[in-house]
């Protein structure tokens, strides 16, 4: 006698790729005594053991990092507090490393991992460099690079969700609308909101301190805005993170007042970004609304593309013009100068010449990197620069700073993780699934993100920095919820 059926039996048809990397198997239900074809049960692939429960397991830990990487910035402006800054600094990078340990379970393998796992490496080797600072130097310089990247690896093992990581883009946007507010202020009321200056700023004399200021319509000299920075022109970052997030979450279909603060976070963005004066950060913020307009068009959404455009356009031509009235002909003069000549001849003029001395200087005389601890921070607060053969180095962009750690296979490695990222982003954003919500938004999102980044390698050492961990931060999230989504559809 044959073994009863159960009520309700399924039978696998083929398998097929349900969304970017899962592999799943396509089921037919098959209800008892017949063969008709109906909805389909999908089985998850094999995935890492479940993360831990509680605080530690939660997104909670992402906020909780965000909220801290805040209060470093924030503390970072107080006077009293200035001998404390190597100890904020470390408090930042430091956390990071914590979690990289703290944080148990083994987290889901993102596309970028095994890049970044090699340019780690390749960093590592040079701490025997022959030519590497000291021990001290290059230990930091080491635990910086490893810190900005550690997301990837911690924030992947968190059990997050849209609601979740829609929080996290949310609390970032905050803060950079904040900061370029407070740019905004800073220029309109001169000397009312003025943090203290940085002293490595400060020490560069008189002459360059004045070719950070401008003169107002109300004559008076002002620096650029700082923001909630201790650099002149530091709220550019606001300002550009405040336009981009804020078109994400203009774009989102819930009707909430959220909408109406993203479009007053992209107005403020702008005009803040126009008395910044910093027109690196205004030609990449163009090409990331331009890219997220495009992946919205290929994916279908033209009416999201044609709302993002009208919005961003009328309130660029607006904010000029506010800006014009508090910076007058000083910001009229600076950004006519892009419309002056080429972008190339622009770019070469003010950061070209680094990046052909970085391909044609540096890495023919460092082809397997320079030693650790000769440059930046690590090299700032820790070196030995007694040693008139190993002279400090200077990394005004990104790209050299990867030939100083790893000469040609540093900038190999760590540019195709951004690449593969980028690749992931692209194909989340093209999907049309609604059952699991408004993550094509965030993948157009992230996408137009990313490119800034690789854009703004060009421009300053971006992943030595604050701005590179939350770079991969935001990443490894979003890659954390879009799995935990396509795992239970049901918990959207």
């Amino acid at each position: 006698m044959s073994a009863p059926r159960s009520a309700l039996s399924v039978r696998p048809v083929r398998p097929e790729l349900q969304g970017p990397g899962v592999l799943r198997k396509r089921y037919v239900r098959r209800p008892e005594g017949g063969a008709t074809p109906g909805a389909t049960l999908p089985a998850a692939a094999p995935q890492p053991a479940a993360p831990a429960t509680g605080f530690l397991g939660s997104g909670r830990v992402v906020i909780f990092f965000i909220a801290l990487l805040i209060t470093c910035q924030l503390a970072l402006l107080v006077g009293a507090l200035s001998p404390l800054r190597v100890l904020f600094r470390i408090t930042a990078f430091g956390t990071s490393l914590a979690l990289l340990v703290m944080v148990p379970g083994q987290g889901r393998r993102h596309p970028a991992r095994g890049f970044l796992m090699a340019a780690v490496a390749i960093a590592s080797l040079n701490f025997f460099h022959p030519s590497t600072n000291s021990p001290m130097a290059a230990a930091v310089q080491l635990g910086i690079q490893l810190s900005v990247l550690a997301p990837i690896f911690w924030a992947t093992r968190l059990v997050i969700d849209e609601r979740m990581f829609r929080r996290i883009v949310v609390l970032l946007f905050l803060f950079n609308m904040a900061s370029a507010t407070v740019g905004v202020l800073q220029v309109y009321f001169p000397g009312r909101f003025q943090p203290a200056l940085s002293s490595i700023v400060e020490s560069q004399g008189e002459g360059y301190l004045r070719s950070l200021q401008f003169e107002t319509t109300s004559g008076e000299r002002v620096f650029r805005p700082m923001g909630l920075t201790d650099l002149p022109g530091g709220a550019a970052t606001g300002a550009f993170y405040s336009v981009l997030l804020g078109g994400g979450l203009l774009l989102s279909g819930r009707k909430s007042p959220w909408q109406v603060l993203a479009v007053a976070g992209i107005g403020v963005g702008l005009v803040s970004l126009y008395l910044c004066q910093v027109r690196a950060a205004a030609v990449t913020l163009a090409v990331c609304m331009v890219a997220m307009g495009v992946v919205l068009a290929l994916s279908g959404r033209l009416v999201r593309m044609v709302a993002l455009a009208s919005v961003v356009g009328t309130l660029a031509v607006l904010a000029f013009g506010w800006a014009l009235t508090m910076g007058g002909d000083a910001v009229l003069s600076r950004w006519n100068t892009l419309f002056d000549s080429t972008p190339g001849n622009v770019y070469q003029s003010n950061r070209g010449h680094f990046l052909e001395s970085t391909f044609g200087e540096a890495l023919p005389e460092y082809p397997l990197g320079a030693g650790l601890g000769r440059y930046g921070m690590a090299n700032a607060y820790f070196g030995d620069n007694r040693d008139p053969e190993h002279p400090p180095l200077w990394a005004e962009i990104q790209w050299t700073a990867w030939v100083y750690d790893g000469g040609a296979l540093g900038i190999l490695f760590y540019p195709l993780a951004l690449l593969v990222t980028m690749a992931w982003g692209f194909q989340v954003a093209r999907r049309r699934d609604d059952l699991l919500g408004e993550f094509w938004l965030w993948g157009s999102l992230l996408f137009a993100y990313d490119l800034g980044a690789l854009a703004l390698t060009f421009s300053y050492p971006f992943f030595m920095s604050q701005s590179g961990m939350e770079f991969w931060l935001l990443n490894a999230a979003l890659y954390s919820a879009y799995h935990h989504a396509t795992l239970h559809p049901h918990r959207r």
